[in-house]
Order: C-alpha cells, then sequence, then structure tokens
C-alpha cells in the first residue's frame, strides 16, 4: 500500500513514480500494489492532468492516467486521518493477505505538526496525534515505509511500537528519488516469503540516492532501547544541577542535520555526554543506551560527511526561543509521555 500525498509542491513526482517505479513490475500473483494518489492544480498538467485521489491497482506497465485507476475518491484530504483509515480498510477488505505493508509518499518532518502528508489544497497535514487515534483502525502492519524528509526519529518510531513490525525511514532530507519501489516490488515479488525485516532492510538499501536511511525493529526489540533512554534520560533528571549544563554543552557538537539542526542523533548524543561528564553513572547509562541500538537498528547506511548519524534522531528545542506552543504539543505526544525524557526536555528547555 503507497498513500501518495502529491497535492503539493511533489506532484510532477506523482506520476514519475506510478509509471516509472510502482508499475516496472507491478501487480503479481503473490504481490498486491495499490495505490492512492492524490494530486492538486497548480504544479503539473502530465497524463490528463487529472486532479484528484485516485486509486490504482498498479499492473506492470500501467500509466498513471484516470482509464487506469480503478476509483475516483474524489477530493480527499490525505492530511485527514478518514482518508488513511478508508485507504486501508479498502486494501485490506479488497486485497487480504498475510503480510502488510504500508508506504507514506509525501512531506515529512517526523513528529512536527503542518508537514506530514501536507495536502495543499485542504491547508492539512498528517499530524502524529491524529495518526495515533487512527493506529488502532488500520490494524497490524508488518512493515512502515516512509518516502519522506526527516521521519527517522525515536518519537516516530515509538509511535508504531505495537503496531508494526519494522520501519524504514530517513534521518536527513530526502532526494527526490527517495525510496526504489522498483527494486523493492521486483524483489518482493520475487521472494514473497521473505519477512518483515528483509523488507524494512530492503526498502532501506533502494534509498541509494540519499545521505542517510535505516531500518528500525519496532517490536519488542524497540524495547531494550526505550528502557535505556528513559534510564538515561532520568538520571539526568534527578541531577539536573550538572546534567542541565552538561547537555548544553554536549547538544553543540552533536550531529544534526540539514533544515533540521534541533533534530539530533541519539546516539552521538549519548556518546557525546558520556564524554563529556566524568560522572560514572551517567557514562554508564549512556554506554547502555548505544549498546541497545544493536538489538533496535536492522540496518542503517549515510554519505561520509555523516559519519556521526546512527539511524534514529531525538528532538531537543532552543531555549532561546519562544516555542512553548510546539513543546507543549510535542511533550503530549507518546513518547515523551511515556518516558523521562520529557520531564527532563521540559525542564531543560524551560530552565
Amino acid at each position: 500500500m503507497v498513500y501518495m500525498s502529491g497535492d503539493n509542491d511533489l506532484e510532477e513526482y506523482i506520476v514519475k513514480d506510478i509509471e516509472n517505479e510502482l508499475a516496472a513490475t507491478g501487480s503479481t500473483a503473490k504481490v498486491q500494489v495499490i495505490a492512492l494518489a492524490d494530486r492538486g492544480p497548480d504544479y503539473n498538467k502530465s497524463r490528463d492532468d487529472w486532479q484528484t485521489t485516485k486509486l490504482f491497482h498498479v499492473n506492470k506497465g500501467m500509466l498513471a492516467n484516470s482509464q487506469s485507476a480503478i476509483a475516483d475518491w474524489g477530493e480527499r484530504n490525505m492530511g485527514d486521518k478518514q482518508t488513511l483509515i478508508d485507504f486501508v480498510t479498502w486494501s485490506k477488505t479488497n486485497y487480504p493477505a498475510k503480510h502488510y505493508a504500508l508506504y507514506f509518499w509525501g512531506h515529512g518532518w517526523n513528529w512536527h505538526p503542518g508537514y506530514v502528508m501536507e495536502d495543499d489544497t485542504d491547508n492539512d497535514s498528517l499530524d502524529m496525534d491524529e495518526l495515533r487515534s487512527a493506529l488502532p483502525s488500520l490494524g497490524f502492519i508488518d512493515v512502515v515505509g516512509y518516502d519522506g524528509c526527516n521521519m527517522a526519529s525515536i518519537e516516530v518510531d515509538f509511535l508504531w511500537h505495537g503496531h508494526a513490525t519494522a520501519v524504514s525511514s530517513s534521518q536527513e532530507f530526502v532526494d527526490w528519488s527517495g525510496l526504489d519501489y522498483s527494486k523493492i516490488i521486483s524483489s518482493l515479488s520475487s521472494h514473497p516469503e521473505m519477512s518483515a525485516d528483509q523488507l524494512a532492510i530492503l526498502s532501506t538499501q533502494s534509498a541509494t540516492n540519499d545521505k542517510t536511511w535505516s531500518a528500525l525493529a519496532v517490536d519488542d526489540r524497540l524495547i531494550p532501547l526505550i528502557n535505556a533512554l528513559s534510564e538515561w534520560a532520568g538520571y539526568m533528571d534527578k541531577n539536573r544541577k550538572t546534567s542541565l549544563k552538561l547537555f548544553d554543552l554536549s547538544i553543540k557538537s552533536t550531529k544534526g542535520f540539514a533544515d533540521a539542526p534541533l533534530d539530533k542523533d541519539l546516539y552521538n548524543l549519548a556518546e557525546k555526554i558520556s564524554l563529556n561528564t566524568s560522572d560514572k553513572i551517567l557514562q554508564e547509562r549512556s554506554k547502555a543506551l548505544m549498546d541497545a541500538f544493536n538489538g533496535a537498528v536492522l540496518n542503517e547506511h549515510h554519505a561520509n560527511e555523516y559519519t556521526n548519524a546512527h539511524g534514529i534522531t531525538i528532538s531537543i528545542f532552543d531555549k532561546s526561543k519562544n516555542n512553548n506552543s510546539d513543546l507543549d504539543y510535542y511533550l503530549s505526544l507518546d513518547f515523551p509521555m511515556q518516558t523521562k525524557w520529557g520531564s527532563f526536555l521540559d525542564h531543560y528547555t524551560r530552565q
């Protein structure tokens, strides 16, 4: 299932990705490819300039035109959780399978409201609180892929815990090519028995033009990483007299990402804190956090200029700016609420 939010400045790539990648192999006897694609009126006029939301059962060599669509859903808001629910429900009902993969194609920026699956016509986006409330209606998804910028974050991965097996996404800005669906579908069609881990890794390895990409286990293998992170943050929160200054010092040299400098590589942050402190307990907590990456990160690759990227970001806030509304929204999300990170980050930002 590919959820394609192209009612924005990405519109010109909708037709290209459907025809050149999804339809390069298309559906087979073992693998069904379903795409819900939304276009807008402003950017591209290819293939009869259709502008509504069309449902495709993608076959090999298919053209991305109105005649190939199996349904026209009219103008649907891709930033509305109900559109996502309707798409996944329709796909599972009409093409029931042993395993499901769901790819989000469009704009992204992890937890930040107003970016993910942006829909210009409806002036909306699929924000994290909205997706959270949709998850029970989606049912279990074996593999989730984010073909959008800056989505490989602990906040997103935690959201999918218990609702998926693995997630494939990028810490960085995503090049126009992003995931290569032609490679993914071709390999999956040749090996339909592959596991969720293998498909997530395959997806990650297909994104060869991007600076970072990773595959992360979000089933029970994520729990040790979350527990280690919570204990690490809890210790710093308990010892705020020294840890707040230490944290401030450490984030300055921790790897951030283009257009998202406050998205910090989680492993690199723990590494910097361990190097900058003489507190043995905090060093041990930092090491435990770094060690926990081995059980959760299935695959990761990065460009040479991103040697300090390890596959997962975590968000911090600029204390010098009036960002309390964003912080309040962030602290209402599952990850900060259910771990000790939320309390520490709140104290750090508002000190």
